[in-house]
Protein backbone atom coordinates (compact mmCIF):
# COMPACT_ATOMS: atom_id res chain seq x y z
CA UNK A 1 0.00 0.00 0.00
CA UNK A 2 2.63 2.43 0.83
CA UNK A 3 4.47 1.61 -2.03
CA UNK A 4 0.27 2.65 -4.37
CA UNK A 5 0.49 5.86 -2.48
CA UNK A 6 4.31 6.83 -3.37
CA UNK A 7 3.48 6.11 -6.77
CA UNK A 8 0.10 8.34 -6.57
CA UNK A 9 2.58 11.05 -5.59
CA UNK A 10 5.09 10.91 -8.22
CA UNK A 11 1.99 10.66 -10.74
CA UNK A 12 0.10 13.91 -8.73
CA UNK A 13 3.80 15.79 -8.60
CA UNK A 14 4.32 14.88 -12.30
CA UNK A 15 1.69 14.38 -14.03
CA UNK A 16 2.15 12.26 -17.01
CA UNK A 17 5.67 12.96 -17.28
CA UNK A 18 7.63 9.71 -17.86
CA UNK A 19 10.01 9.53 -14.70
CA UNK A 20 10.64 6.17 -13.21
CA UNK A 21 10.43 5.64 -9.80
CA UNK A 22 12.33 2.53 -10.07
CA UNK A 23 13.87 0.99 -7.05
CA UNK A 24 17.33 1.73 -8.04
CA UNK A 25 19.50 2.10 -4.69
CA UNK A 26 22.82 3.37 -5.57
CA UNK A 27 25.36 1.58 -3.54
CA UNK A 28 28.74 2.90 -2.42
CA UNK A 29 30.54 0.07 -4.41
CA UNK A 30 28.66 1.46 -7.87
CA UNK A 31 30.34 5.28 -6.97
CA UNK A 32 34.17 6.01 -7.76
CA UNK A 33 35.66 9.36 -7.07
CA UNK A 34 37.47 11.38 -9.57
CA UNK A 35 40.32 13.59 -7.88
CA UNK A 36 42.94 15.89 -9.06
CA UNK A 37 46.07 14.30 -8.69
CA UNK A 38 48.78 16.42 -6.42
CA UNK A 39 45.97 18.51 -4.91
CA UNK A 40 46.23 17.49 -1.36
CA UNK A 41 42.37 19.13 -0.24
CA UNK A 42 41.11 16.99 -3.49
CA UNK A 43 42.59 14.28 -2.57
CA UNK A 44 42.03 14.40 1.27
CA UNK A 45 38.07 15.32 0.24
CA UNK A 46 37.96 11.97 -1.88
CA UNK A 47 39.74 10.05 1.07
CA UNK A 48 36.85 11.49 3.42
CA UNK A 49 33.74 10.42 1.33
CA UNK A 50 35.66 6.70 1.24
CA UNK A 51 35.92 7.10 4.67
CA UNK A 52 32.29 7.89 5.29
CA UNK A 53 30.52 6.28 2.47
CA UNK A 54 32.02 2.73 2.49
CA UNK A 55 33.05 3.28 -0.83
CA UNK A 56 35.73 1.09 -1.77
CA UNK A 57 39.31 3.05 -1.46
CA UNK A 58 39.84 1.49 -5.27
CA UNK A 59 37.34 3.33 -6.48
CA UNK A 60 39.20 6.77 -6.14
CA UNK A 61 40.41 7.69 -9.75
CA UNK A 62 43.20 10.59 -9.06
CA UNK A 63 44.24 12.00 -12.72
CA UNK A 64 46.49 15.19 -13.64
CA UNK A 65 43.85 18.24 -14.30
CA UNK A 66 44.83 21.69 -14.59
CA UNK A 67 44.24 24.53 -11.75
CA UNK A 68 41.09 26.52 -11.50
CA UNK A 69 37.46 26.13 -12.36
CA UNK A 70 37.91 26.40 -16.20
CA UNK A 71 39.17 23.55 -18.56
CA UNK A 72 40.15 23.95 -22.51
CA UNK A 73 38.47 21.53 -24.63
CA UNK A 74 41.48 20.35 -26.44
CA UNK A 75 42.77 19.71 -22.99
CA UNK A 76 39.57 17.58 -22.22
CA UNK A 77 39.22 15.92 -25.19
CA UNK A 78 43.35 15.15 -25.96
CA UNK A 79 44.22 15.05 -21.85
CA UNK A 80 41.32 14.39 -18.99
CA UNK A 81 38.87 12.06 -21.31
CA UNK A 82 41.15 9.37 -22.42
CA UNK A 83 42.97 9.30 -18.64
CA UNK A 84 39.57 8.88 -17.13
CA UNK A 85 38.43 6.60 -19.79
CA UNK A 86 41.85 4.49 -20.00
CA UNK A 87 41.31 4.16 -15.87
CA UNK A 88 37.15 3.30 -16.02
CA UNK A 89 38.38 0.52 -18.69
CA UNK A 90 41.18 -0.75 -16.46
CA UNK A 91 39.41 -0.88 -13.33
CA UNK A 92 35.68 -1.62 -14.17
CA UNK A 93 35.74 -3.61 -16.84
CA UNK A 94 32.43 -5.16 -16.20
CA UNK A 95 30.76 -1.67 -15.94
CA UNK A 96 29.55 -2.24 -12.62
CA UNK A 97 30.05 1.60 -11.61
CA UNK A 98 27.08 3.72 -12.11
CA UNK A 99 28.21 6.89 -10.81
CA UNK A 100 31.40 9.26 -10.55
CA UNK A 101 31.91 12.20 -7.84
CA UNK A 102 33.84 14.92 -8.83
CA UNK A 103 35.76 16.83 -6.01
CA UNK A 104 37.72 19.63 -4.76
CA UNK A 105 39.90 20.39 -7.58
CA UNK A 106 37.89 19.17 -10.29
CA UNK A 107 37.57 21.74 -12.90
CA UNK A 108 33.70 22.66 -12.96
CA UNK A 109 33.34 23.76 -16.96
CA UNK A 110 35.00 23.31 -20.11
CA UNK A 111 35.48 25.61 -22.79
CA UNK A 112 34.58 25.85 -26.08
CA UNK A 113 35.86 23.69 -29.05
CA UNK A 114 37.66 25.45 -31.87
CA UNK A 115 35.34 26.52 -34.78
CA UNK A 116 37.41 24.51 -36.83
CA UNK A 117 37.77 21.06 -35.01
CA UNK A 118 37.08 17.91 -37.39
CA UNK A 119 33.67 17.39 -36.16
CA UNK A 120 32.24 20.46 -36.61
CA UNK A 121 34.26 20.64 -40.20
CA UNK A 122 32.80 17.41 -41.52
CA UNK A 123 29.08 18.20 -40.03
CA UNK A 124 29.26 21.69 -41.57
CA UNK A 125 29.86 20.40 -44.75
CA UNK A 126 27.45 17.48 -44.37
CA UNK A 127 25.02 20.22 -44.54
CA UNK A 128 26.28 22.82 -46.82
CA UNK A 129 26.68 19.61 -49.29
CA UNK A 130 23.39 18.78 -48.53
CA UNK A 131 21.63 21.96 -48.94
CA UNK A 132 23.66 23.06 -52.21
CA UNK A 133 21.87 19.35 -53.87
CA UNK A 134 18.77 20.21 -52.49
CA UNK A 135 18.25 23.81 -54.07
CA UNK A 136 19.50 22.44 -57.44
CA UNK A 137 16.52 19.99 -57.09
CA UNK A 138 14.30 23.06 -56.52
CA UNK A 139 15.18 25.16 -59.43
CA UNK A 140 15.39 21.93 -61.51
CA UNK A 141 11.31 21.27 -60.34
CA UNK A 142 10.57 24.96 -60.86
CA UNK A 143 11.85 24.32 -64.84
CA UNK A 144 10.00 21.15 -64.90
CA UNK A 145 6.68 23.27 -63.98
CA UNK A 146 7.72 25.30 -67.10
CA UNK A 147 7.89 22.32 -69.16
CA UNK A 148 4.23 21.18 -68.55
CA UNK A 149 1.44 22.34 -71.42
CA UNK A 150 3.74 24.29 -72.92
CA UNK A 151 2.44 26.36 -76.15
CA UNK A 152 -0.90 26.60 -74.36
CA UNK A 153 -2.49 29.65 -73.37
CA UNK A 154 -4.38 29.56 -70.25
CA UNK A 155 -8.00 31.06 -70.48
CA UNK A 156 -7.71 32.52 -67.35
CA UNK A 157 -4.21 33.91 -65.58
CA UNK A 158 -4.07 32.52 -61.86
CA UNK A 159 -3.48 35.01 -59.04
CA UNK A 160 0.15 34.81 -58.26
CA UNK A 161 1.91 34.92 -55.11
CA UNK A 162 4.17 37.86 -54.12
CA UNK A 163 5.69 36.52 -50.88
CA UNK A 164 6.29 33.70 -49.82
CA UNK A 165 4.63 31.95 -46.25
CA UNK A 166 5.89 34.12 -43.45
CA UNK A 167 7.02 31.30 -41.64
CA UNK A 168 9.75 30.13 -43.84
CA UNK A 169 13.18 31.10 -43.41
CA UNK A 170 15.92 32.60 -45.64
CA UNK A 171 15.40 35.47 -47.96
CA UNK A 172 16.42 33.02 -51.17
CA UNK A 173 14.24 29.92 -49.67
CA UNK A 174 11.07 32.49 -49.79
CA UNK A 175 12.20 33.68 -52.95
CA UNK A 176 12.28 30.29 -54.56
CA UNK A 177 8.91 29.26 -53.14
CA UNK A 178 7.49 32.12 -54.82
CA UNK A 179 8.63 31.40 -58.30
CA UNK A 180 7.67 27.51 -57.73
CA UNK A 181 4.26 28.33 -56.35
CA UNK A 182 4.31 30.69 -59.78
CA UNK A 183 5.20 28.16 -61.70
CA UNK A 184 3.02 25.74 -60.59
CA UNK A 185 -0.31 27.79 -60.98
CA UNK A 186 0.43 28.49 -64.36
CA UNK A 187 0.93 24.23 -65.40
CA UNK A 188 -2.40 23.78 -63.67
CA UNK A 189 -3.79 26.53 -65.73
CA UNK A 190 -2.16 24.97 -68.78
CA UNK A 191 -3.22 21.74 -68.02
CA UNK A 192 -6.65 22.89 -66.92
CA UNK A 193 -7.12 24.08 -71.07
CA UNK A 194 -5.30 20.81 -72.73
CA UNK A 195 -8.11 19.10 -74.94
CA UNK A 196 -6.78 15.43 -75.14
CA UNK A 197 -7.56 13.30 -71.65
CA UNK A 198 -4.48 11.09 -72.24
CA UNK A 199 -2.39 14.39 -72.55
CA UNK A 200 -4.10 16.05 -69.49
CA UNK A 201 -3.85 12.76 -67.74
CA UNK A 202 -0.15 12.72 -68.06
CA UNK A 203 1.04 16.01 -67.48
CA UNK A 204 -1.51 16.13 -63.93
CA UNK A 205 0.43 12.88 -62.85
CA UNK A 206 3.38 14.70 -63.76
CA UNK A 207 2.29 18.26 -61.57
CA UNK A 208 1.13 16.20 -58.52
CA UNK A 209 4.56 14.23 -58.68
CA UNK A 210 6.58 17.64 -58.57
CA UNK A 211 4.18 18.94 -55.88
CA UNK A 212 4.77 16.02 -53.86
CA UNK A 213 8.56 15.98 -54.13
CA UNK A 214 7.96 20.28 -53.29
CA UNK A 215 5.74 19.60 -50.27
CA UNK A 216 5.88 15.97 -48.92
CA UNK A 217 3.27 13.88 -48.03
CA UNK A 218 1.53 16.49 -46.34
CA UNK A 219 0.80 18.45 -49.18
CA UNK A 220 -0.71 15.38 -51.02
CA UNK A 221 -3.44 14.63 -47.76
CA UNK A 222 -3.99 18.22 -47.71
CA UNK A 223 -5.21 17.99 -51.87
CA UNK A 224 -7.18 14.52 -51.64
CA UNK A 225 -8.79 16.04 -47.94
CA UNK A 226 -10.57 19.10 -50.12
CA UNK A 227 -11.71 16.26 -52.38
CA UNK A 228 -13.09 13.93 -49.92
CA UNK A 229 -16.57 15.40 -49.45
CA UNK A 230 -17.66 14.75 -52.78
CA UNK A 231 -16.67 10.78 -52.36
CA UNK A 232 -19.56 8.93 -50.74
CA UNK A 233 -18.24 5.83 -51.60
CA UNK A 234 -16.47 4.22 -48.62
CA UNK A 235 -13.85 2.40 -50.64
CA UNK A 236 -13.19 5.09 -53.40
CA UNK A 237 -9.98 4.74 -54.71
CA UNK A 238 -9.49 8.47 -53.91
CA UNK A 239 -10.41 7.39 -50.15
CA UNK A 240 -8.35 4.48 -50.12
CA UNK A 241 -5.15 6.61 -51.38
CA UNK A 242 -6.17 9.21 -48.55
CA UNK A 243 -5.64 6.24 -45.68
CA UNK A 244 -2.87 5.14 -46.70
CA UNK A 245 -0.92 8.30 -47.30
CA UNK A 246 -2.18 8.99 -43.94
CA UNK A 247 -0.50 5.90 -42.61
CA UNK A 248 2.83 6.78 -44.58
CA UNK A 249 2.59 10.00 -42.53
CA UNK A 250 2.42 8.43 -39.36
CA UNK A 251 4.64 5.86 -39.79
CA UNK A 252 7.85 8.36 -40.75
CA UNK A 253 6.28 11.21 -37.98
CA UNK A 254 6.68 8.24 -35.97
CA UNK A 255 10.23 7.20 -36.99
CA UNK A 256 11.29 10.93 -37.12
CA UNK A 257 10.21 11.25 -33.38
CA UNK A 258 12.68 7.54 -32.75
CA UNK A 259 15.30 9.25 -34.40
CA UNK A 260 15.51 12.61 -32.76
CA UNK A 261 15.52 10.72 -29.61
CA UNK A 262 18.52 8.67 -30.54
CA UNK A 263 22.54 10.40 -30.61
CA UNK A 264 23.45 13.03 -33.12
CA UNK A 265 25.52 11.84 -35.76
CA UNK A 266 25.08 12.82 -39.42
CA UNK A 267 23.98 9.05 -40.36
CA UNK A 268 21.43 10.32 -37.99
CA UNK A 269 20.58 13.41 -39.47
CA UNK A 270 20.80 12.14 -43.19
CA UNK A 271 17.63 9.48 -42.40
CA UNK A 272 16.53 12.92 -40.50
CA UNK A 273 16.60 15.11 -43.99
CA UNK A 274 15.06 12.26 -45.94
CA UNK A 275 12.06 11.95 -43.61
CA UNK A 276 11.25 15.49 -43.44
CA UNK A 277 11.77 15.72 -47.36
CA UNK A 278 9.18 12.65 -47.79
CA UNK A 279 6.80 14.22 -45.36
CA UNK A 280 6.72 17.91 -45.05
CA UNK A 281 9.13 18.65 -49.01
CA UNK A 282 12.40 19.84 -49.51
CA UNK A 283 11.48 23.26 -48.88
CA UNK A 284 11.07 22.00 -45.12
CA UNK A 285 14.09 20.23 -45.48
CA UNK A 286 16.11 22.85 -46.77
CA UNK A 287 14.62 25.22 -43.59
CA UNK A 288 16.08 22.29 -41.21
CA UNK A 289 19.62 22.83 -42.78
CA UNK A 290 19.24 26.43 -42.22
CA UNK A 291 18.81 25.94 -38.42
CA UNK A 292 21.25 22.97 -37.60
CA UNK A 293 24.08 25.38 -39.49
CA UNK A 294 22.99 28.62 -37.26
CA UNK A 295 23.05 26.03 -34.07
CA UNK A 296 26.93 24.90 -35.80
CA UNK A 297 28.02 28.62 -35.78
CA UNK A 298 27.02 29.10 -32.46
CA UNK A 299 29.42 26.66 -31.72
CA UNK A 300 27.61 25.51 -28.49
CA UNK A 301 30.01 22.79 -27.85
CA UNK A 302 31.07 24.02 -24.44
CA UNK A 303 29.53 22.30 -21.20
CA UNK A 304 29.53 21.52 -17.51
CA UNK A 305 32.67 19.08 -16.63
CA UNK A 306 30.29 17.15 -14.98
CA UNK A 307 27.69 16.47 -17.97
CA UNK A 308 30.55 15.81 -20.46
CA UNK A 309 31.88 13.11 -17.59
CA UNK A 310 28.68 11.35 -17.96
CA UNK A 311 29.34 10.10 -21.58
CA UNK A 312 33.16 9.50 -21.03
CA UNK A 313 31.83 5.69 -21.93
CA UNK A 314 30.38 6.82 -25.20
CA UNK A 315 31.84 5.63 -28.67
CA UNK A 316 34.41 8.33 -29.86
CA UNK A 317 33.06 8.06 -33.24
CA UNK A 318 29.47 8.62 -32.65
CA UNK A 319 30.27 11.13 -30.19
CA UNK A 320 29.15 14.41 -31.96
CA UNK A 321 29.73 17.22 -30.02
CA UNK A 322 27.63 20.09 -31.40
CA UNK A 323 25.38 21.04 -28.49
CA UNK A 324 23.35 18.40 -25.95
CA UNK A 325 22.80 14.92 -25.90
CA UNK A 326 19.84 12.78 -24.36
CA UNK A 327 19.79 11.70 -21.31
CA UNK A 328 19.38 8.15 -21.73
CA UNK A 329 19.08 7.83 -17.52
CA UNK A 330 15.67 9.03 -17.81
CA UNK A 331 12.46 7.25 -17.25
CA UNK A 332 11.32 7.25 -20.77
CA UNK A 333 14.47 5.61 -21.89
CA UNK A 334 13.84 2.40 -19.33
CA UNK A 335 13.72 -0.19 -21.99
CA UNK A 336 15.18 1.58 -24.99
CA UNK A 337 18.56 -0.92 -26.55
CA UNK A 338 19.92 3.23 -26.63
CA UNK A 339 21.09 2.84 -22.51
CA UNK A 340 23.34 -0.20 -24.02
CA UNK A 341 24.45 1.14 -27.13
CA UNK A 342 25.76 4.40 -25.44
CA UNK A 343 26.41 3.60 -21.46
CA UNK A 344 25.69 7.21 -19.96
CA UNK A 345 27.29 7.52 -15.90
CA UNK A 346 25.69 9.56 -13.44
CA UNK A 347 27.94 12.43 -12.17
CA UNK A 348 27.75 14.75 -8.93
CA UNK A 349 29.96 17.02 -7.61
CA UNK A 350 31.16 17.38 -4.21
CA UNK A 351 32.65 21.00 -4.01
CA UNK A 352 31.84 23.96 -2.94
CA UNK A 353 33.29 27.85 -1.83
CA UNK A 354 35.68 25.72 0.95
CA UNK A 355 37.35 22.96 1.56
CA UNK A 356 35.45 22.89 4.83
CA UNK A 357 32.22 23.57 2.90
CA UNK A 358 32.59 20.59 0.82
CA UNK A 359 33.32 18.05 3.59
CA UNK A 360 30.27 19.81 5.47
CA UNK A 361 28.01 18.37 2.39
CA UNK A 362 28.73 14.93 3.26
CA UNK A 363 28.52 15.07 7.11
CA UNK A 364 25.37 17.10 6.98
CA UNK A 365 23.83 14.63 4.56
CA UNK A 366 24.85 11.41 6.90
CA UNK A 367 23.49 13.16 9.54
CA UNK A 368 20.09 14.18 8.34
CA UNK A 369 19.35 11.17 7.03
CA UNK A 370 19.50 9.09 10.64
CA UNK A 371 15.84 11.26 10.97
CA UNK A 372 14.94 13.09 7.88
CA UNK A 373 14.71 16.33 6.70
CA UNK A 374 12.80 18.89 8.52
CA UNK A 375 10.96 22.60 7.60
CA UNK A 376 9.26 24.18 4.67
CA UNK A 377 8.98 24.32 1.38
CA UNK A 378 9.21 27.50 -0.45
CA UNK A 379 8.13 27.65 -4.25
CA UNK A 380 8.42 31.15 -5.86
CA UNK A 381 6.63 31.17 -9.41
CA UNK A 382 5.60 34.44 -11.46
CA UNK A 383 2.53 34.65 -11.82
CA UNK A 384 2.54 34.16 -15.65
CA UNK A 385 1.74 30.48 -16.01
CA UNK A 386 -1.71 28.57 -14.70
CA UNK A 387 -3.10 24.86 -13.72
CA UNK A 388 -5.28 25.01 -16.29
CA UNK A 389 -2.50 25.69 -19.10
CA UNK A 390 -1.49 22.28 -20.12
CA UNK A 391 -0.21 23.18 -23.65
CA UNK A 392 1.99 25.69 -22.37
CA UNK A 393 5.07 25.31 -25.26
CA UNK A 394 7.66 23.03 -23.73
CA UNK A 395 10.14 25.15 -22.12
CA UNK A 396 8.35 28.54 -22.29
CA UNK A 397 8.44 30.39 -19.16
CA UNK A 398 4.69 29.78 -18.78
CA UNK A 399 5.44 26.16 -18.97
CA UNK A 400 8.14 26.17 -16.25
CA UNK A 401 5.75 28.68 -14.01
CA UNK A 402 2.74 26.04 -14.35
CA UNK A 403 5.65 23.31 -13.15
CA UNK A 404 6.03 25.34 -10.18
CA UNK A 405 2.34 25.75 -9.42
CA UNK A 406 1.82 22.01 -9.84
CA UNK A 407 4.72 20.77 -7.42
CA UNK A 408 3.32 23.57 -5.02
CA UNK A 409 -0.15 21.94 -5.33
CA UNK A 410 1.28 18.00 -5.17
CA UNK A 411 2.90 18.70 -2.20
CA UNK A 412 -0.01 20.50 -0.19
CA UNK A 413 -2.42 18.02 -1.48
CA UNK A 414 -0.23 15.29 -0.86
CA UNK A 415 2.13 15.53 1.76
CA UNK A 416 2.08 16.93 5.31
CA UNK A 417 5.12 19.43 4.70
CA UNK A 418 4.19 23.21 4.86
CA UNK A 419 4.15 24.57 1.31
CA UNK A 420 4.69 28.27 0.90
CA UNK A 421 4.03 29.49 -2.64
CA UNK A 422 4.36 33.08 -4.06
CA UNK A 423 2.75 33.75 -7.80
CA UNK A 424 3.92 37.31 -7.71
CA UNK A 425 6.66 38.84 -9.95
CA UNK A 426 8.52 39.74 -6.99
CA UNK A 427 11.48 37.25 -5.28
CA UNK A 428 11.13 36.20 -1.64
CA UNK A 429 12.59 39.22 0.12
CA UNK A 430 14.95 38.79 2.86
CA UNK A 431 13.30 37.44 6.17
CA UNK A 432 10.59 36.02 4.01
CA UNK A 433 11.48 32.36 4.34
CA UNK A 434 12.25 30.54 7.37
CA UNK A 435 13.18 27.26 8.34
CA UNK A 436 13.80 26.30 4.57
CA UNK A 437 14.61 22.99 3.72
CA UNK A 438 13.23 22.75 -0.24
CA UNK A 439 13.36 25.61 -2.59
CA UNK A 440 12.62 26.46 -5.97
CA UNK A 441 12.24 29.40 -8.27
CA UNK A 442 13.05 32.54 -10.27
CA UNK A 443 14.11 34.97 -11.62
CA UNK A 444 17.23 36.76 -10.63
CA UNK A 445 20.21 36.40 -12.76
CA UNK A 446 23.54 35.87 -10.94
CA UNK A 447 22.42 38.05 -7.76
CA UNK A 448 21.19 35.98 -4.90
CA UNK A 449 18.47 37.06 -2.68
CA UNK A 450 19.04 36.57 0.88
CA UNK A 451 15.79 35.51 2.17
CA UNK A 452 16.21 32.29 3.51
CA UNK A 453 17.12 30.44 7.04
CA UNK A 454 18.39 27.21 5.78
CA UNK A 455 17.39 24.02 7.42
CA UNK A 456 20.87 22.12 7.89
CA UNK A 457 20.15 19.22 5.23
CA UNK A 458 18.41 21.68 2.65
CA UNK A 459 17.69 21.25 -1.19
CA UNK A 460 17.56 24.15 -3.73
CA UNK A 461 17.64 24.86 -6.76
CA UNK A 462 16.72 28.93 -8.60
CA UNK A 463 16.16 28.77 -12.37
CA UNK A 464 18.78 31.05 -14.04
CA UNK A 465 21.30 31.07 -16.64
CA UNK A 466 24.46 31.35 -14.50
CA UNK A 467 23.45 30.21 -11.20
CA UNK A 468 26.98 27.91 -11.49
CA UNK A 469 29.58 29.93 -13.42
CA UNK A 470 31.75 29.53 -10.24
CA UNK A 471 31.46 27.93 -6.64
CA UNK A 472 34.80 29.21 -5.61
CA UNK A 473 35.04 33.25 -7.19
CA UNK A 474 35.11 35.31 -3.73
CA UNK A 475 33.11 38.44 -4.90
CA UNK A 476 30.71 36.04 -6.85
CA UNK A 477 26.97 36.17 -5.68
CA UNK A 478 25.60 33.45 -8.33
CA UNK A 479 22.63 31.48 -6.55
CA UNK A 480 24.80 28.19 -6.17
CA UNK A 481 27.56 29.42 -4.83
CA UNK A 482 25.82 31.86 -2.33
CA UNK A 483 23.18 29.01 -1.49
CA UNK A 484 26.27 26.70 -0.30
CA UNK A 485 27.58 29.29 1.87
CA UNK A 486 24.44 29.49 3.23
CA UNK A 487 23.91 26.37 3.98
CA UNK A 488 21.90 24.32 1.67
CA UNK A 489 23.41 21.07 1.42
CA UNK A 490 22.40 20.05 -2.37
CA UNK A 491 21.89 22.15 -5.42
CA UNK A 492 21.51 22.49 -8.64
CA UNK A 493 22.51 25.29 -11.57
CA UNK A 494 24.35 25.84 -14.55
CA UNK A 495 27.70 26.89 -15.99
CA UNK A 496 26.71 28.47 -18.82
CA UNK A 497 23.50 29.41 -20.63
CA UNK A 498 21.45 26.46 -20.91
CA UNK A 499 18.20 27.10 -22.19
CA UNK A 500 14.81 27.01 -19.76
CA UNK A 501 14.02 23.64 -21.22
CA UNK A 502 17.53 22.43 -19.51
CA UNK A 503 16.91 22.08 -15.93
CA UNK A 504 15.18 19.08 -14.37
CA UNK A 505 11.30 20.02 -13.90
CA UNK A 506 10.75 20.71 -10.38
CA UNK A 507 7.67 18.61 -10.55
CA UNK A 508 9.84 15.85 -11.50
CA UNK A 509 12.86 16.19 -9.60
CA UNK A 510 11.23 16.66 -6.03
CA UNK A 511 8.16 14.25 -6.50
CA UNK A 512 11.38 11.62 -6.77
CA UNK A 513 13.23 13.15 -4.04
CA UNK A 514 9.97 12.92 -1.40
CA UNK A 515 9.77 9.45 -1.80
CA UNK A 516 13.09 8.72 -0.29
CA UNK A 517 13.54 5.72 -2.08
CA UNK A 518 16.08 7.22 -4.60
CA UNK A 519 19.51 8.76 -4.08
CA UNK A 520 20.03 12.71 -4.56
CA UNK A 521 21.90 11.67 -7.97
CA UNK A 522 19.10 9.12 -9.51
CA UNK A 523 16.88 12.10 -8.62
CA UNK A 524 18.51 14.49 -10.84
CA UNK A 525 19.79 11.96 -13.91
CA UNK A 526 15.85 10.72 -13.90
CA UNK A 527 14.33 13.91 -14.96
CA UNK A 528 17.62 16.32 -16.29
CA UNK A 529 16.75 16.33 -20.02
CA UNK A 530 20.15 16.42 -21.54
CA UNK A 531 24.03 15.83 -20.94
CA UNK A 532 27.08 16.77 -22.71
CA UNK A 533 25.43 20.81 -21.75
CA UNK A 534 25.55 22.75 -19.04
CA UNK A 535 23.94 21.60 -15.93
CA UNK A 536 25.94 20.23 -12.59
CA UNK A 537 24.67 19.04 -9.69
CA UNK A 538 26.51 19.73 -5.99
CA UNK A 539 26.04 17.21 -3.00
CA UNK A 540 26.50 14.30 -1.88
CA UNK A 541 25.17 11.77 -4.31
CA UNK A 542 23.97 9.16 -1.84
CA UNK A 543 21.84 12.02 -0.19
CA UNK A 544 18.84 10.70 0.57
CA UNK A 545 17.25 13.28 3.05
CA UNK A 546 13.19 11.52 2.72
CA UNK A 547 14.84 7.63 3.68
CA UNK A 548 13.36 7.97 7.15
CA UNK A 549 10.62 10.38 7.01
CA UNK A 550 7.37 9.80 6.29
CA UNK A 551 5.81 12.47 4.56
CA UNK A 552 2.49 11.19 3.16
CA UNK A 553 -1.05 12.62 4.50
Amino acid sequence: MRQLIHSTLASLLSVGSLVSATHAELRPNEIAIIAALGNPGSERLAEYYVEQRGVPAENVCKIVLPKGENLPHEKWRWMVRPEIRKWLMENDPKRNLRCLVTTWGVPLRIGRDKTDNAVLTRYREFLEGERKNRLKLLKDMTAEFGLLAPGVQPAETPQLPTEGSADEGSQEIKELQIELEKELQLAQARIRELTSPETKKDATEKVQRYASAVGGVQVLLQTIQKSLPSYSETNSPLKLDFERLRGMLIAYTELQQQLERSAPSIERDKLLLDIVTRTQGMIATVNRIDEQLKIVKKNETHSSFDSELSLVLWPDDDYQLLRWQPNYLRGEYRNSHLRESYPTLMVARIDAPTLALAKGLIDTAIEIEKEGLEGKVYIDARGIGAMDQPNASPGSYADFDRALLITAKGMQEQTSLEVVLDEQPELFQPGDCPDAALYCGWYSLGKYVDAFDWKPGAVAYHLASAEATTLHKEESQVWCKRMLEDGVCATIGPVYEPYLIAFPRPNEFFSLLLQGRLSLVECFYQTKPFNSWMMTLVGDPLYRPFAKRNLLK
